[in-house]
């Protein structure tokens, strides 16, 4: 029977678990194992949107649709005012595409809340979308979980070579080779 391998991002973190005080001591941030496993967490659940995300991501496309409807019915003239907060465009279903779509409608909004306050939306109602995308950016590991690992990554290995120069607990550090 054959030995399951560890991926190497498994093997990585196990062996800063292992060494976190060393790694620290040559420089590797506080947190960053903690850090690092959060975004790996982050990437591999890119699919698999958790309970809460699933609750943050529909709150977020009502929040959206509603100042969307805004803008329609506001501006029902101007197409290319739409399209600024692509309001004729249907309403992505996944929970980083919604994330997009809620960032770029709250960078958005801010300048145009005041003449939209008869629908309800003002200056909270664009602070509360902001919170809901960040709860779920919290969520989903980070605006971007795969760069954030590869960087944590670089870190921890930087302060392992630090730490391990010309001692054999480097090559815990170092990527094996693909047979």
């Amino acid at each position: 029977m054959a030995r399951k391998r560890k991926r190497p991002h498994r093997r990585l973190l196990d062996a800063a678990r292992k060494h976190q005080d060393e790694l620290e001591a040559a420089g590797l941030p506080p947190r960053a194992i903690e850090s690092y496993e959060v975004a790996l967490r982050g990437a591999t659940q890119a699919k698999a949107a958790s309970g809460a995300a699933k609750v943050l991501v529909r709150d977020i496309q009502r929040e959206v649709e509603e100042f969307q409807a805004a803008i329609r019915k506001e501006f029902h003239a101007n197409p290319s005012f739409q399209a600024v907060f692509k309001a004729q465009e249907r309403m992505p279903a996944e929970p980083r595409d919604v994330l997009a779509l809620g960032r770029h409608v709250a960078r958005e909004a801010p300048g145009y809340a005041q003449n939209l306050i008869k629908y309800a939306i003002n200056a909270a109602t664009v602070r509360h979308l902001v919170a809901l995308c960040d709860q779920l950016e919290g969520e989903l590991g980070g605006a971007d979980p795969v760069q954030r690992a590869r960087a944590i990554e670089e870190q921890i290995v930087a302060a392992a070579q630090r730490a391990f120069a010309g001692r054999p607990e480097l090559a815990a550090f170092e990527p094996k080779p693909s047979p």
